[in-house]
């Protein structure tokens, strides 16, 4: 694709290869932080005091994920808001074919009746449109 770098369009195309994956490994911090017992906060004052309150430690953990988590976060919204756009479509089978069911490009033709360039000119529609996105998120510079 002409328009994007390849490494834009690589990082795209792994965040949607691995967007299940990242969804459980974002569900699984998640159920961590709040299965964990938190540790207590350090000194005030002079002496030796400490304070603790796990739930609003948990709490603060939820609302301030680490960056990586939250940048995830953002991904999931864009890929499912792509997934939305082209819903009921070809495209949206498209979609779930290459990168979600990681099917080979000639059974994808034969089961949605496309030719090789329709095929790529789709799914370089779809890549766009998550490029888009992600720009206006500044997940990527355009």
């Amino acid at each position: 694709m002409g328009i994007l770098d390849r490494q834009i369009y690589k990082e795209i195309e792994w965040h949607l290869y691995h967007y299940f994956d990242l969804k459980r490994e974002v569900k699984e911090y998640r159920e961590k932080v709040l299965n964990s017992s938190t540790p207590l906060f350090g000194k005030v004052g002079e002496g030796q005091s400490y304070h603790s309150d796990s739930t609003a430690i948990k709490a603060l953990m939820l609302a301030k994920p680490p960056k990586e988590i939250e940048e995830y976060e953002k991904w999931f919204t864009i890929i499912e808001k792509t997934i939305q756009k082209f819903k009921n479509t070809d495209k949206e089978k498209l979609l779930q074919l290459i990168y979600f069911d990681e099917e080979g490009r000639e059974y994808i033709q034969k089961r949605l009746h496309i030719e090789r360039a329709t095929y790529f000119h789709w799914k370089d529609e779809i890549i766009l449109y998550i490029a888009l996105l992600a720009a206006q998120e500044n997940l990527i510079k355009v």
